[in-house]
């Protein structure tokens, strides 16, 4: 059914003059507007640091060697993942899009289509800012100082497998063929390590006694059946993306 606009600006007025309807000055929309963008801005700017936050993370922690150990390699990568820090994002970006239509702004986008979009960005800039210094400064900051909350986060960044399991950021005391004996320096245990041979993913190729190497395989006991091998520069951390 079509409405008549003469008739639709009719009732407006009478409910006006009913006083059902209030008129408010054009600076309380303006207000509003002003209000509802610096809380945009702040959200997308918490959202981008998340992500920077996330992306470190799996860096620091060597989580991203695991790509590249095969499709096993991919299920441990999945099931360490700091998803946690990816649903923060996720909720705020809801909440900023729900703000936006709530105040009838972007109200023509489909709802998937805002999310996604926010979330693409944030996690394009986020990927941007670890691939500069910043991360690791802060972190090496929180280690020499205490910054508060901030630096209590950075200091919490580190999340290495739990003990047990068969990954682990482990430094070569022996090599024997295609046997590693490590040390496991969270609870100084040693632990030994096979490796299948011929396959490129696991080898003893160009690693040394002193090495510190991440490790992926099956573990039993103090034995590690290894599908996955990487090593580490001398400071520990895996390498990177810069």
């Amino acid at each position: 059914m079509e409405h008549n606009p003469h008739n639709l600006k009719e009732r407006l007025l009478q409910k006006i003059a009913a006083r059902e309807i209030s008129m408010r000055p054009r600076t309380y929309f303006t207000a509003q507007v002003a209000a509802l963008s610096f809380v945009a801005l702040c959200v997308l700017l918490l959202s981008i640091f998340i992500f920077n936050f996330l992306f470190f993370v799996v860096r620091l922690n060597g989580h991203d060697a695991l790509l590249g150990f095969g499709a096993r390699g991919f299920a441990e990568f999945v099931r360490f993942f700091p998803w946690e820090l990816l649903l923060i994002d996720a909720l705020l970006i809801f909440a900023l899009q729900w703000m936006l239509r709530a105040f009838r702004l972007g109200c023509q986008t489909p709802v998937l289509y805002l999310v996604g979009g926010l979330l693409a960005a944030s996690a394009v800039l986020g990927a941007a800012i670890d691939r500069t210094p910043l991360n690791d400064r802060l972190l090496d900051e929180s280690d020499k100082h205490h910054l508060g909350a901030f630096g209590d986060l950075y200091g919490h960044a580190r999340r290495p497998p739990p003990l047990n399991e068969g990954v682990c950021l482990c430094t070569i005391t022996a090599i024997a063929g295609n046997m590693l004996i490590v040390q496991d320096d969270r609870a100084t245990t040693t632990l030994t390590i096979i490796l299948p041979e011929n396959d490129a993913r696991a080898t003893t190729t160009d690693l040394k006694v002193g090495d510190t190497i991440l490790i992926a395989g099956d573990r039993d006991g103090s034995t590690i059946t290894a599908f996955g091998v990487r090593k580490a520069p001398p400071n520990g951390r895996l390498p990177g993306h810069h």
